[in-house]
C-alpha cells in the first residue's frame, strides 16, 4: 500500500496534540466542552498512538529503528 502524504497527517496530528494538551492554548477552559485533564491526556495519547501505528504500517518495524537516509545535496 502506498501512502500519499503522511507528513501532512503527522503535522495535523501534532497540532491536535498541542491544542488538546493545552500547550498552545494553556488559558483555554476545555471543561465547558466536557473535556477534563484526564480526558485530554487520553485523547492526546490516542492520537500519539495513531502516529506510531501509521509509522509502523508505512515503514515497518525495521524502518522505524533504521538510521535516516543520507541527506541529498
Amino acid at each position: 500500500m502506498k501512502w500519499v502524504n503522511t507528513n501532512a497527517l503527522h503535522n495535523l496530528l501534532n497540532t491536535l496534540i498541542a491544542i488538546i494538551c493545552g500547550g498552545a492554548l494553556a488559558g483555554f477552559d476545555w471543561t465547558m466542552f466536557g473535556v477534563t485533564d484526564r480526558t485530554a491526556l487520553q485523547i492526546s495519547g490516542a492520537i500519539a498512538l495513531a502516529k506510531i501505528i501509521i509509522n509502523a504500517v508505512r515503514d515497518g518495524p525495521r524502518g522505524m529503528v533504521a538510521p535516516p537516509p543520507a541527506e541529498e545535496k
